[in-house]
């Protein structure tokens, strides 16, 4: 697939859900249902009113409605909720809003039976009462029985076609603020991020034509992640990623790990059987603020001399990055082969590829390089990566297997200076 078929097919996709967003269908205000918001707390009155409403708006007052348990949003709804907060209500460890029908592929690959079908939440500013990262079974859990075991998030959907997310702000998020696997067409747009400490938009497999646009605020990990492949701790869909478009994204220069990360990998079931979590035709254009684009399988740190996870890299195919700047100021990971520039591990990227990757281009990417601190930086690293902590352990994948078939350049500038291939791509040795 070329850049400009992409594109037509991502119009598509949002010209879909931008039809269904702006249907005609019965409203109702949460207004309405106040009588069963018993001592303050507005979880059962919501469900209740999007049991019978297929628009539910939820009307701006001074109060936050406080959400006491998870929020089961059915088929065919739509929620606005423009200068309305809605809070996690202190105690509250499961998330605020998900599909009724989600699916979790964990330990097997997803058999649809049931699906859910167009879903907008469109204006509102939604909060977590916390103010640290949290998550993983503190947090944003899918039920108190944490029977997504991967679910770690503000709202989650999976097993859905057709999802949007419009005008939305969320606040004090201590795991993910949106996380999604096996989602057929979904805009998500205009969406900012007040001291958030996780990711912001955290995409996991089987998530297929995606509009993510106007993205911007101040998070704890990555900005966006595409993460076919992801830990069982933080995915509960596993497979490929496919046809994307990320544009307008602007990272706030207080965020302590500026990263956006894009994870294929093979991940193994509970059989033995794979799935090759693929990431393949994503465009990537005009982002500020992100020093690091993760494009390596990671497994969890391991202890040397034993085995890590039985997964490998996955396909990269089709990524097209343009109108980047990038101030790399220091490394992502403030590790010692890295800070003192350690000749054998001590190199390190803006653009960090360690996939089967095919097709991987760059066009018009401005780096600030601080050479003098760190003169083992570069804008593009490929190749493993091996950092060895004093206690024993390991903390990326020395092991992996990869390729790199073809990496395209145009208009790359190094500290305002054109730079050919020989400045711009650092293969690794290990």
């Amino acid at each position: 697939m070329d850049k400009q078929e992409l594109l037509n097919k991502i119009e598509l996709s949002e010209k879909r859900c931008n039809a269904f967003v702006s249907e005609d269908k019965k409203k109702g205000s949460l207004a309405d249902y106040a009588d069963l918001a018993e001592n303050g707390l507005w979880a059962d009155a919501i469900e209740k009113a999007l049991s019978e409403n297929e628009v539910l708006v939820i009307p701006a007052r001074e109060e936050p409605y406080l959400i006491e348990h998870s929020v089961k949003i059915p088929s065919d709804r739509r929620i606005e909720a423009y200068g309305a907060v809605l809070k996690i209500a202190d105690g509250n460890r499961e998330l605020m809003f998900r599909n009724a029908n989600t699916a979790d592929g964990t330990h097997t690959p997803i058999k649809v039976e049931k699906s859910d079908e167009n879903i907008a939440i469109l204006g509102g500013r939604y909060e977590e009462p916390y103010r640290g990262r949290g998550g993983y079974g503190t947090s944003g859990m899918y039920d108190n029985e944490r029977s997504y075991y991967g679910v770690s998030t503000c709202l989650y959907f999976s097993n859905v076609r057709g999802l949007v997310l419009r005008d939305l702000e969320f606040a004090h998020c201590a795991g993910f603020a949106v996380q999604t696997g096996n989602i057929t067409d979904a805009v998500m747009e205009n969406i900012s991020f007040d001291s958030c400490y996780a990711d912001g938009l955290h995409i996991n497999g089987g998530c297929h034509n995606f509009t993510i646009r106007d993205i911007k605020g101040s998070v704890g990990d990555d900005l966006v992640a595409l993460n076919a492949y992801d830990w069982p701790i933080s995915s509960a869909n596993f497979g490929p990623i496919e046809n994307v478009l990320c544009e307008n994204l602007e990272l706030s220069k207080e965020c302590k790990y500026p990263a956006l990360r894009i994870q294929p990998g093979m991940y193994e079931f509970n059989d033995g059987s794979r799935v090759d979590c693929a990431v393949k035709n994503v465009i990537l254009s005009d982002i500020r603020g992100i020093t690091t684009y993760k494009m390596y399988y990671q497994t969890p740190p391991y202890k040397i001399g034993e085995e890590p996870r039985a997964d490998n890299a996955g396909t990269l195919k089709n990524i097209w990055f343009s109108d980047i700047n990038v101030d790399l100021y220091a490394p992502i990971d403030a590790l010692g082969p890295y800070v003192e520039s350690d000749p054998e591990c001590g190199h390190f990227g803006a653009f960090e590829i360690c996939s089967n990757a095919d097709n991987i281009n760059f066009e018009n990417i401005n780096l600030i390089s601080h050479k003098d601190k760190y003169p083992l930086s570069h804008l593009i690293y490929i190749g493993r990566k091996s950092v060895k902590t004093d206690d024993g352990w390991e903390i990326f994948d020395p092991y992996l297997e990869y390729s790199v078939r073809e990496i395209n350049l145009k208009n790359i500038r190094i500290d305002g200076i054109p730079a050919d291939d020989n400045q711009v791509i650092y293969y690794s040795k290990l």
